[in-house]
């Protein structure tokens, strides 16, 4: 039974850096196509932007051609493997847009689910939290 158990125990450690060692830490960095929805009403509200995230956590979005403007910037961080979070604020004439996401990263897509707070132009809430969620794939 002993050598059972040690047999078991030495192999353990091999098994498990064998998957470990085959799955490469996915990253972010790089240029997405997002498509963000925001749950202010029915229907909900979409913003269709470009996300760049560079090697040193910074975040920048800007919207795509013909909707109305809603450029960003923000942090990015690793949680763990295939997980991340950011933050992002978006600054308007009439106040800024903060939020908080959670996602989930592979080679090619990410979606996250987030909180995100309106505040007028004199830094006052003025809605939230508001739902919002994101798909993103790589470009």
């Amino acid at each position: 039974m002993r050598t059972a158990l040690a047999a078991c125990l030495l192999a353990f450690p091999l098994a498990a850096a064998g998957p470990a060692d085959a799955t490469a830490e996915v990253s972010l960095v790089g240029r997405w196509d997002v498509l963000v929805t925001i749950h202010t009403g029915e229907p909900p509200q979409q913003a269709p932007q470009i996300c760049d995230f560079t090697p040193d956590h910074q975040l920048h979005c800007m919207t795509k051609p013909g909707v109305p403007p809603l450029e960003g910037d923000g942090i990015w961080t690793q949680t763990g493997r295939g997980t991340f979070s950011f933050w992002i604020t978006h600054p308007e004439v009439n106040g800024s847009i903060n939020a908080s996401h959670l996602g989930k990263v592979t080679r090619t897509r990410f979606t996250t689910k987030a909180i995100a707070y309106i505040y007028r132009p004199d830094g006052t809430p003025l809605l939230g939290p508001v739902q919002v969620e994101a798909e993103a794939k790589r470009l």
